[in-house]
């Protein structure tokens, strides 16, 4: 086995990684705040336009019993050059063909690209990450997602209107989409360059069976617990607007930019002390912060009050999601750490697909305040899933130092 190892977090192949990551995260907030509205433009039916907006997560969740066999037995590097090339070709695709059929065929390649990338960018960043250094490095590596989730939609707005200022509507969204293409393009670069860790056919062969491969037992118990966060999660993006509106309260996108500002500083100061205080310890205290964000929200009736809720809400998850990352890394051996990393990604895809679903049945019932009171509920199970499952993780952590 090569070993790619280094003691520092700022290694090549971390710098590398976390470039791609950047790229995936920066063109992904540019156009996909976009997806619904470019819908519309096309002419599409408000059922047509829900399932272009749905299908990416549909699609990367149905994508799973293969991401997890593929990343596991095929060159990283490879791979990794092949999803980000896709993810231009893809955007290159959209820029072109202004029609609905030809955006739900590259919709769909979208959505099967996305299902490689973001578990595979994860699996290569916790290959290059020291052991001891494993919560820090995530907690950085997930400042480029933060920075991107800042900045992202406010390009893709941006250039939708500069372009339809220039020359109409089809320029505007052909402009986001070239941004996003070459964004991806780029990412190419620095996927050429890392060296990924490489193991024997010997090795490989271990692992077992494709349909072994697709999910791992001991990363479930983090898979469960990030599910239930992003169930809440996912509402903040799914009905933060329409709340404004029904609360009157005016700004309310301000909540994303300082729900990103909070998470760009809290990550890695996060991951930093969970490295030296222990997984359990930051989780369970943190989790109940991000689950106080929900009622403080649902009662809120001023501006104020929303930013509090904003900066609970990222103080809670950036703190928690990267030591459930890197708990769910540490789970599997290095072999099968693309195995764990699938499994963690289709805990985040179904959490995406229940939230806002479960979400607007609360709606139809009641109001957008009551349901992000209510949403604290989620949360809530994920602490309780978090300390019955904590016991189960350190047998297993026990079992593989004892291995190695």
């Amino acid at each position: 086995m090569q070993t790619v190892k280094s003691n520092r977090i700022w290694n090549k192949n971390f710098v590398c990684v976390f470039l791609s990551q950047i790229g995936l995260s920066l063109s992904h907030f540019a156009v996909n705040t976009l997806v619904s509205t470019y819908a519309t433009h096309l002419g599409a039916s408000s059922v047509i336009m829900g399932l272009l907006t749905s299908m990416f997560f549909g699609i990367s969740l149905a994508m799973r019993p293969i991401v997890g066999p593929v990343t596991t037995k095929v060159n990283k590097r490879y791979l990794l050059i092949f999803v980000n090339a896709l993810g231009g070709i893809v955007n290159i695709g959209y820029a072109l063909f202004h029609n609905i059929p030809m955006f739900v065929f590259f919709r769909v390649l979208h959505g099967v690209q996305y299902s490689l990338v973001g578990s595979l960018n994860m699996t290569i960043a916790g290959e290059s990450l020291p052991e001891e250094k494993l919560a820090s490095g995530m907690g950085i590596f997930g400042v480029g997602s933060a920075v991107s989730t800042a900045i992202g939609p406010s390009v893709g707005v941006w250039l939708k209107e500069y372009g339809t200022k220039l020359s109409g509507v089809d320029l505007g969204f052909t402009l986001v989409f070239g941004f996003a293409a070459v964004v991806l393009l780029l990412a190419v670069i620095p996927s050429a360059i890392l060296r990924t860790q490489e193991f024997s056919r010997e090795q490989i062969a271990q692992t077992g069976a494709w349909y072994k491969n697709i999910i791992s037992v001991h990363a479930l118990p983090c898979s469960i617990v990030m599910t239930f966060l992003i169930i809440s999660y996912a509402l903040f993006n799914a009905y933060m607007v329409p709340f404004g509106a029904e609360r009157s309260i005016s700004g309310i996108s301000i909540f994303f930019t300082v729900q990103a500002l909070v998470m760009i500083a809290v990550r890695p100061i996060s991951g930093s002390l969970t490295d030296r205080m222990g997984f359990a310890k930051i989780c369970l205290p943190t989790i109940l912060v991000f689950a106080a964000s929900f009622p403080v929200l649902g009662m809120s009736r001023t501006l104020p009050m929303v930013l509090v809720s904003a900066a609970l809400s990222a103080l809670g998850y950036a703190s928690a999601q990267p030591a459930l990352q890197a708990m769910c890394v540490q789970s599997e051996p290095p072999v099968r750490r693309a195995v764990a990393t699938n499994t963690f990604y289709v805990g985040l895809d179904l959490g995406f697909f229940l939230g806002p679903l479960l979400g607007s049945l609360v709606v139809d019932r009641s109001s957008y305040a009551n349901m992000y009171t209510l949403a604290a509920i989620p949360a809530l199970l994920a602490f309780v899933f978090f300390a019955l499952l904590w016991p189960v993780y350190r047998r297993r952590r026990k079992q593989l130092v004892g291995e190695e």
